[in-house]
């Protein structure tokens, strides 16, 4: 059975409320914090339009671990997505290529705190918080 990789399901049911984003940062960084978190909703267009959730996909041949300058930092998660060994990496040592190969912009930030990137680990934490069902854990399905 492969491992579930984070979905947005149903966008358009997203109200902005930043549930998942602190439930992230919390369970993930023992830390309230809209910047730690690993997801990302914003608006589009002003809050009488829909919302935009940055959140690492999980895709199997993830574009931004080979391209990481500090080897072992960035590595392939079985089953789609990477994990980011925060020993290893220190994003003060390179130019973020992780952040700027990855196709989901705003999904891979740097932390300009603890010099570390910042990905979705594909915990699911943020599912369970999200009170809309706009998040999901889904089996891989294709590239993605």
């Amino acid at each position: 059975m492969a491992k579930k990789r984070l979905r947005v399901k149903y966008l358009d049911r997203c109200i902005g409320c930043l549930e998942c984003v602190y439930a992230c940062s919390r369970i993930n960084e023992k830390l309230l914090s809209n910047y730690r978190s690993s997801i990302h909703v914003s608006a589009k267009g002003g809050i009488e339009r829909n919302y935009v959730v940055a959140v690492c996909r999980g895709c199997r041949n993830p574009p931004c671990a080979p391209v990481c300058p500090i080897q072992g930092a960035i590595v392939p998660r079985e089953g789609g997505g990477v994990i980011v060994d925060r020993e290893v990496c220190d994003a003060s040592k390179c130019n973020h290529e992780c952040v700027t190969a990855c196709i989901i912009p705003g999904a891979i930030h740097v932390d300009i705190d603890i010099k570390k990137a910042i990905v979705c680990r594909q915990c699911g934490s943020c599912v369970r918080f999200c009170s809309t069902g706009v998040l999901v854990m889904d089996e891989p399905v294709g590239d993605w």
